[in-house]
């Protein structure tokens, strides 16, 4: 794979793409972190390249076609993975690629799933690895960062 492909690939990511860390309640009451990347486009070519790259990077993700409510608006495509084996990898692939404030999400995203998954090959169960408070600083680290200060921030520096 070329690094072209890879700086390509980070530049839709850093522009229509989404780097996520989020919780969400269980239906038994527990809290369960949620790592998501994924990525929507409207424009079919530009996903069937996102598609080839993240299949060359051996990342699996899954395709969602949304049809528009009205005739003003255009099909979109998205591509999302939860599944921190391939988080892992396709972080690795293009954050040195990345610019904005996703580089950072990137960063504490690719911290949390390493460490995650180091847990779950130690422990392998049947259910959820518990968290830990060093799972939930690294949640809270991400949770602080804000788009709109670290953009007015780099206008300033720049």
């Amino acid at each position: 794979m070329l690094d072209t492909d890879l700086a390509w690939l980070a530049g839709i990511w850093d522009g229509e793409g989404s780097i996520a860390l989020f919780s969400h309640k269980e239906k038994n009451g527990s809290i369960k972190i949620c790592p998501t990347v994924c990525v929507v486009n409207t424009d079919i070519a530009i996903i069937n390249k996102v598609r080839k790259i993240l299949e060359d990077l051996q990342c699996s993700f899954q395709l969602q076609e949304t049809q528009p409510k009205n005739s003003r608006h255009s099909v979109k495509w998205t591509l999302t993975t939860r599944n921190q084996k391939y988080i892992v990898l396709f972080l690795k692939a293009v954050m040195p690629y990345l610019f904005s404030i996703k580089r950072q999400k990137a960063e504490i995203l690719l911290a949390y799933t390493e460490r995650r998954l180091e847990k779950t090959y130690r422990t392998p169960s049947k259910g959820s690895t518990p968290y830990d408070a060093d799972d939930w600083k690294i949640f809270s680290k991400f949770q602080q960062i804000r788009s709109s200060q670290t953009t007015r921030e780099a206008l300033v520096q720049e």
